[in-house]
């Protein structure tokens, strides 16, 4: 099995984990269920970001990746 694998910093884990919790929280307040999505996007090798949307985006800054 291949492996996409995304390196986050620190700060951009807990930014992720803060904005995936807190939005599962108004999801259940609301009922709802919104999902969410991850881009990452490519300007050219080595200018990588990663995006993240759930009922609104959070834009996570530069990343490292590869594929394995």
């Amino acid at each position: 099995m291949k492996h996409l694998q995304i390196t986050l910093t620190d700060e951009q884990y807990d930014k992720l984990k803060a904005k995936l919790n807190a939005e599962a929280q108004k999801n259940m307040e609301h009922t709802t269920l919104s999902g969410f999505s991850i881009t990452l996007n490519e300007a050219f090798p080595g200018a990588s970001w990663l995006t993240v949307n759930m009922n609104g985006e959070l834009d996570l800054g530069d990343v490292d990746w590869e594929l394995k």
